[in-house]
């Protein structure tokens, strides 16, 4: 599964009801995640999202921990960011995104930084240093078209104010590979864990790979649990991700801690 691992996980997110109040709310969501790689404990994932009126700002870190971490050569450490619109009808719009991270080199000891422009019809990508590579084949303009990037996609499955499962995404991930999340849902599970206790929903969720990824990807059937909260956001507790590594194939997402608009969630 070469080239998804920057996908943060670095995970996929809006879909809340079409009304002003929904355009112009103030909200916020933060989050620790714990990154367990066939069943160890191997790295953290924090996760930040917060609406002002019309406008959002989210934010994620990835960082390797232990025998892992070092391994990897912190070749998955990453920082992102986005900031974009929402729309009248509650849709996240992202405009601008972008990434640092990756292997480190002398000529780049924080990473490979990558900016993507998001507009009505298309993407545009830069990278520095330059020679960033699209993918083979590349996303056209149509498949880039109406798409958002890997945080704005996980903003949106947490502030959606309906069944979460029930959505397909379109997720153009670093400015470079195009897929799609099909999720559809499938049944409810009670849970125990340090960040929420309670029934939550579980989504079967389809990664579908449509260009940019540069190897031969397959499609996968992952997991997703999200739960309700009274504040009416979905607080995914446990995602599963595939990862460029494998001898990992599927890596999860464990939440270890969520504070919703200020509350600590449990």
């Amino acid at each position: 599964m070469k080239r998804f691992a920057a996908a943060v996980f670095g995970l996929g997110l809006m879909a809340l009801a079409g009304s002003a109040t929904a355009q112009t709310a103030d909200r916020s969501f933060e989050a620790r995640y714990a990154v367990f790689a066939r069943g160890v404990e191997a790295g953290d994932f924090n996760f930040s999202f917060r609406q002002t009126g019309a406008t959002y700002e989210a934010s994620a870190t990835r960082e390797m921990k232990g025998l892992v971490g070092s391994l990897l050569n912190r070749s998955q450490d990453y920082t992102y960011s986005v900031s974009g619109a929402v729309a009248t009808d509650g849709a996240l719009r992202p405009a601008v995104y972008q990434h640092q991270g990756g292997r480190r080199r002398e000529d780049r000891p924080n990473g490979r930084l990558i900016r993507a422009t998001f507009t009505a019809n298309d993407v545009v990508t830069t990278s520095t240093p330059a020679g960033m590579g699209m993918g083979n084949p590349p996303a056209t303009p149509e498949q880039r078209r109406n798409t958002v990037d890997q945080i704005t996609a996980l903003a949106s499955m947490v502030t959606s104010s309906t069944d979460p499962c029930t959505r397909t995404i379109r997720v153009y991930m670093d400015g470079r590979s195009r897929f799609d999340f099909v999720l559809t849902p499938n049944g409810r599970v009670n849970v125990n864990t340090r960040a929420y206790r309670g029934e939550a929903l579980r989504c079967r969720v389809l990664f579908r790979p449509i260009a940019g990824f540069g190897d031969p990807q397959e499609e996968q059937t992952l997991t997703f649990l999200f739960a309700p909260t009274p504040s009416g956001l979905y607080a995914p507790i446990s995602v599963e991700m595939p990862v460029d590594d494998d001898s990992i194939r599927v890596a999860r997402l464990e939440a270890h801690r969520i504070i919703i608009n200020g509350a600590r969630l449990r």
